[in-house]
């Protein structure tokens, strides 16, 4: 059976004779309008639009599927306007960012547009991408992951994340630049295993044994507050406040974690909703407004 929303995307195309124009009333991008239309095209194994000079035209099958579609469609979709009031966004994060990085952005979004509902999705990284890709989820909140092929997904860039070594202000190490051999004779503790940071420090450390332990951030910031490890944090992730609660300060290594870069990744199905939350985060981030 063939997706509703080809056949809605085929009747707007057909009704503006032009993709760009198309594109903007249905507010997705103009490379996943045409690959939807190529979609619709496939299933059918017919041609529907001949491109002309100023646009598109309806081939006779276009003509065709289009006299048979237009009021339907137009009906079916007063019936999702009515039925559709309250407008879902499903997000793919890491609970850290969401909250840490994106939490003023969704406070905003939801003042302003309290008829949308933000969904929340925790998943492993991989798994918010299948997701990404099926329209399960609509935005992934990430750190830009280069083992994630991204050649059909929409990038934007915003910033910069701090991963670092955290310990007590009263260890040993609080005054001190810890060496390759200090980090691989002490007790660290870092997110889940598949975390980037942890991957990162494995690869630093080149091939060197780590005692390196997974835990909740909270656990890492109590054992390295205690003077019990060392702890492996993304610096954004962690306040001033917890800094202060649990006795922590930044430690110097002889390896740089470095800077790593996050933004948000989109699959081209754009809808007003989803503009409007997308153009709260490029604000927030300071980042030149991208193609709605």
């Amino acid at each position: 059976m063939i997706d509703f929303e080809l056949y809605r995307i085929f009747v707007v195309v057909a009704e503006e004779e032009n993709i760009t124009k198309a594109s903007e009333r249905l507010n997705i991008s103009q490379p996943a309008l045409t690959k939807q239309i190529k979609n619709l095209e496939n299933q059918l194994s017919v041609k529907l639009f001949e491109r002309k000079n100023k646009g598109v035209e309806l081939t006779a099958y276009g003509k065709e599927l289009y006299e048979k579609l237009k009021n339907p469609i137009e009906e079916l979709s007063k019936v999702d306007n009515q039925v559709g009031k309250v407008k879902c966004i499903n997000i793919g994060t890491h609970n850290h960012m969401g909250s840490c990085i994106f939490g003023k952005c969704i406070n905003e979004f939801y003042i302003k547009y309290p008829n949308c509902k933000l969904n929340l999705i925790c998943e492993e990284t991989s798994e918010m991408f299948k997701k990404l890709r099926n329209k399960e989820i609509d935005i992934v909140f990430s750190k830009k992951n280069n083992d994630v092929d991204i050649k059909d997904l929409e990038y934007i860039k915003l910033g910069y994340l701090h991963d670092v070594i955290v310990a007590s202000k009263d260890s040993e190490f609080a005054n001190k630049q810890l060496t390759v051999e200090d980090l691989e004779n002490n007790v660290i503790y870092g997110p889940r295993h598949y975390a980037q940071a942890v991957q990162r420090i494995k690869e630093l450390m080149q091939g060197k044994n780590l005692n390196l332990n997974n835990s909740s951030y909270k656990t890492i910031l109590e054992l390295a507050g205690l003077g019990k490890a060392l702890g492996l944090v993304t610096r954004e992730y962690v306040t001033k406040e917890e800094f202060k609660k649990y006795n922590l300060v930044e430690i110097n290594t002889e390896i740089d974690l470095g800077k790593i870069e996050f933004g948000i990744y989109l699959n081209g199905s754009r809808f007003k909703e989803l503009n409007n939350l997308i153009k709260i985060i490029e604000t927030e981030f300071n980042v030149k407004n991208s193609h709605n």
